[in-house]
């Protein structure tokens, strides 16, 4: 009876172990397969270092017997969340891709306004490095009052909002900035979401494209300036001839002297505005020629030869004589022989035109390895210091009265100026009055590769 008794209760503890052993092995396979779920969540939302992860939990459960077939589940899962996150990143970059090589500059904020992705044209704008301003607010990266109520506005109505606004600092900026309100999965909101989006709570970014016409917008002031000056320059002669015609035909043509007094004045006030005609029509070709540049291998000696024949009556007219100094008869040099010839016959113009009665022009040309170089000098009346900075400006004429009463329009410099900078060119002028003026081009030569 004492026996049977001792064997009852081994029995029943072999039963309780088994028991326990039982609830622990379930215990620890729950617990694997919830640290399992939570790495998944947590992929999820981190897709990194889960290898690492996912090792560790087989390390930590070696005696479940199952082992392979659990390392075998989570290879397979390994291998499915890597081509989802090799898909991931291909998609991540060539959206990043699309993003950086378009021209309009796209900022993307949360709703605390924290930057959470900017594109390479809004960097380069406002000179900005990247990791120095993601997770930064707008307010401190771009310090804009009319910008950061552009967001709220979008922000609070969860709408689509539109502005110009300007950014000032050394060079304004102006920018038509289009503010979008869309979700954190980055769909665009509708009306018939604000209600749910809000009832639940769901963050809410906001997709920024900014356009920057400061270009447009200086070209526009510049287009009404030059309007408005051409204006101007065309009323004074036009004035003078309608003043001098008006008082020959009261005059009842008696006195011929003073009647062709007046035609004398009415005919010079005519060739004035020819200039401007001329050259407002030359200004409006090489604008054109900014986009059709017709380039090909001219010889420059001939082409500043041809310029100096056709002006000769013009410099005899003023008593100035031309000398023309090259090394070379053959100075060859890729560029627009009809844009090169105006540069040459402005430049000429001007010197014949306001270096004074008897004074000597010299043209010099000659090519080194890398340029040509180009100077014109005259021994005139010279330019007054004053005057140097604006010569090139459209419309300037200089203060000296014996200059503003020549003929011209005042655009002859500002032209050639123009057509050098086509060239990747520089111009310079240095003056020392009634002793010498100079005019000197460098034109970078074209080198084939």
């Amino acid at each position: 009876m004492a026996l049977y008794q001792t064997l009852l209760i081994i029995l029943s503890l072999i039963i309780i172990v088994l028991i326990i052993l039982l609830v622990i092995y379930r215990y620890r396979l729950n617990t694997t397969s919830k640290k399992i779920k939570n790495l998944i969540e947590n992929l999820i939302i981190n897709t990194h270092d889960y290898k690492d992860k996912t090792s560790k939990i087989i390390q930590k459960n070696t005696s479940i017997n199952n082992k392979q077939m659990l390392e075998s589940y989570i290879a397979r899962l390994k291998e499915n969340i890597d081509t989802l996150l090799r898909n991931s990143r291909q998609k991540t970059e060539l959206v990043n891709l699309i993003l950086n090589n378009v021209s309009l500059g796209i900022l993307i904020i949360d709703n605390n306004r924290r930057i959470i992705q900017i594109n390479e044209s809004l960097l380069s704008l406002f000179y900005l490095d990247k990791n120095k301003i993601i997770d930064n607010k707008t307010i401190m990266v771009f310090n804009n009052e009319n910008f950061e109520n552009l967001i709220s506005k979008s922000f609070n109505n969860l709408e689509v909002r539109q502005e110009r606004i300007t950014f000032f600092g050394d060079e304004d900026i102006y920018l038509d900035i289009v503010a979008i309100p869309i979700t954190s999965e980055y769909s665009i909101i509708t009306k018939e979401d604000i209600k749910k989006l809000r009832d639940l709570q769901i963050k809410i970014n906001l997709f920024i494209i900014i356009k920057n016409i400061t270009q447009k917008i200086e070209f526009s002031k510049l287009r009404s300036q030059f309007v408005a000056n051409i204006s101007h320059e065309m009323k004074t002669p036009l004035t003078s001839i309608k003043g001098y015609t008006e008082t020959a035909i009261e005059d009842d043509m008696k006195d011929k002297d003073k009647i062709k007094s007046y035609l004398k004045k009415s005919l010079n006030e005519v060739n004035k505005l020819n200039f401007l005609i001329n050259d407002v029509l030359n200004l409006s070709k090489i604008e054109y020629k900014r986009i059709t540049l017709h380039e090909s291998d001219c010889n420059l000696v001939l082409i500043i030869n041809d310029c100096i024949k056709s002006l000769n009556f013009l410099a005899n007219q003023n008593n100035v004589k031309i000398k023309f100094n090259y090394g070379d008869n053959q100075i060859k040099y890729r560029t627009d022989e009809e844009l090169f010839n105006q540069v040459i016959k402005n430049l000429l113009e001007n010197s014949i035109f306001y270096s004074g009665d008897g004074s000597t022009l010299e043209v010099n040309l000659k090519r080194s390895d890398n340029n040509i170089l180009l100077d014109i000098v005259d021994d005139g009346i010279g330019i007054d210091k004053k005057d140097l900075s604006y010569i090139f400006q459209r419309f300037y004429r200089g203060t000296n009265p014996s200059i503003t009463k020549r003929i011209g329009s005042g655009l002859g410099l500002s032209i050639v100026k123009h057509i050098v900078d086509m060239h990747n060119g520089k111009i310079s002028v240095i003056s020392k009055p009634n002793i010498e003026t100079k005019f000197t081009i460098i034109l970078p030569i074209q080198v084939d590769t």
